[in-house]
């Protein structure tokens, strides 16, 4: 096994190891991404676990740069598992953190690329910094950490205030079981439900993005008899509007 593919490897058995209860994370720096290429990306970054994920609406895929493209390689070998698929700190290793991380796309989108790099190169943290500063993170060079950041740029529209990107992803796993493919109301449990899930097509958005921020966060219990979640308690208000970017998109042939 050669030298890249070997630590690709062992970084790989490390990250599910630690997923699955076998270990922790450890404030250690990792090995260089330098050399890991498409294959040690694809390798330790899964699919999308969605079923309706075919099915869904798509949302257009940005063109990244060769920078940006690099920094997904560096972002999908080392950060995700943590960080979340795009940025929100709900990775499947995020539970190892005695704080929440922080969401990294709105970090990106406030401060320069520079201060970023600083941050997470900091070793050890200053006083009240987060866990997550002068972590594992810091071994990495500084060319492959601006890379990360340039991609991570490209999660959402500057000045957007969701991902659709990201809100496809929350509703193909939360929402299309009663919602359903196109948001008419017709997923597989709608039949069961009295009264039926709303028909998101009639939506007047962006006019109503208020209004259905609200309904999901804290009125899903009220407007829907118990049969909605408050979904603000499994999610934060990032993600409740990446679902909302993504509504557009979704019921764009109605």
């Amino acid at each position: 096994m050669s030298g890249s593919r070997g630590l690709a490897a062992a970084w790989r058995l490390a990250l599910w190891s630690a997923a699955l209860g076998l270990g922790a994370c450890a404030a250690e720096a990792p090995p260089s991404a330098a050399g890991g290429g498409e294959n040690a990306a694809a390798a330790v970054r899964p699919e999308a676990p969605l079923a309706a994920e075919d099915s869904l609406p798509p949302v257009a895929a940005p063109q990244l740069t060769a920078g940006e493209r690099r920094g997904r390689e560096v972002y999908d070998t080392y950060c995700w598992s943590c960080h979340g698929w795009y940025g929100h700190g709900d990775g499947p290793l995020a539970r190892g953190f005695r704080e929440d991380l922080p969401d990294l796309a709105r970090a990106v989108g406030g401060s320069s690329v520079g201060a970023l790099v600083r941050r997470v190169r900091r070793a050890p943290p200053a006083a009240g910094a987060t866990a997550v500063e002068g972590a594992a993170w810091h071994g990495l060079r500084e060319p492959e950490l601006r890379a990360a950041i340039a991609y991570i740029a490209t999660f959402a529209e500057p000045g957007a205030r969701g991902n659709p990107a990201a809100g496809r992803l929350i509703y193909g796993t939360y929402c299309v079981h009663c919602h359903g493919l196109r948001g008419a109301g017709d997923g597989a449990l709608a039949a069961e439900q009295s009264p039926p899930p709303a028909d998101l097509r009639a939506l007047d958005l962006p006019r109503q993005a208020e209004q259905v921020f609200a309904l999901l966060k804290t009125r899903g219990p009220t407007r829907h008899r118990g049969l909605m979640p408050e979904w603000g308690r499994l999610f934060g208000d990032q993600q409740l509007w990446d679902v909302i970017a993504y509504l557009p998109v979704l019921t764009a042939g109605r």
